[in-house]
Order: structure tokens, then C-alpha cells, then sequence
């Protein structure tokens, strides 16, 4: 695997991680209050480590596509291209995911609205790293 593949993929994903953690940690937590049935007893480091990985592989497979696809070929600059290529990766996996998770799991909606900004923060940065440093 290429470094710059590891390098975009590991920039990407700890600025994920920092996002997330604004977005998903602080901004939006309070309304996890609302479903307290849904949300397990006990968050902790290994929760958090868990999450923050995950966040990471997202960044690596979102890095891996765009450097498989070749980018997108328009007009616009590769940051543009890759910012565009994880806007696609998120509506194609993200979006109906959580979305159809929340139609049968008792969300609160504020959750919900969270996760989404949430993954399309950390695909837009992932495919904006990978088309800076791949494009």
C-alpha cells in the first residue's frame, strides 16, 4: 500500500476523529438523553477507541477508492474532486445507513441529525486529503 495512501488516510482520519468527537461528543450528546433505553449503561475508553478506529478505517477506505478510481476527472481541482468522491461515499453508505437505522431503532432525531454531519464531515475530509495528496 502506498504511503501517501497511509498518509492521506491517517491525516483524514484523526481529523475525523477530532470532528466527531465536536460533533457527536459535544454538540449533539445532549440528545442522547432523550432515548436513554437505546444508549448502553457504560462509554469509556474502549468505546472511544473502538469509534476512533472505526473512523480510521473509514478514512483508509475511502482513500483506497478514490486511489483505485483514479479520482473523478472534471474540470475542478483534485481537493474539489476528492471532496466531491467522499460527498458520493458518504450518500452512497452513511446516509441510507443511518437513516434506515433510525426508521427501526429509537433514535432521537438530534442523534440522527448528528451522525449524519458527523460521517459527511469525516468522508468529505477523507476524500479531500486523498485528492490532495493523490490527485
Amino acid at each position: 500500500m502506498s504511503g501517501r495512501i497511509l498518509l492521506a488516510a491517517l491525516i483524514s482520519g484523526v481529523g475525523g476523529i477530532f470532528t466527531s468527537w465536536l460533533i457527536t461528543g459535544t454538540i449533539f450528546h445532549p440528545f442522547q438523553a432523550r432515548t436513554p433505553q437505546t444508549w448502553r449503561a457504560s462509554e469509556g475508553a474502549a468505546q472511544y477507541a473502538a469509534a476512533s478506529g472505526l473512523t480510521v478505517l473509514c478514512a483508509l477506505v475511502i482513500t483506497i477508492l478514490f486511489s483505485a478510481t483514479g479520482g473523478l476527472h472534471s474540470v475542478a481541482g483534485p481537493i474539489t474532486n476528492g471532496v466531491y468522491f467522499g460527498f458520493l461515499c458518504w450518500g452512497a453508505l452513511a446516509l441510507p445507513v443511518t437513516l434506515s437505522s433510525a426508521v427501526f431503532i429509537n433514535i432521537d432525531k438530534g442523534v440522527v441529525i448528528g451522525l449524519l454531519l458527523d460521517w459527511l464531515t469525516v468522508c468529505l475530509l477523507a476524500g479531500g486529503v486523498a485528492g490532495w495528496l493523490l490527485g
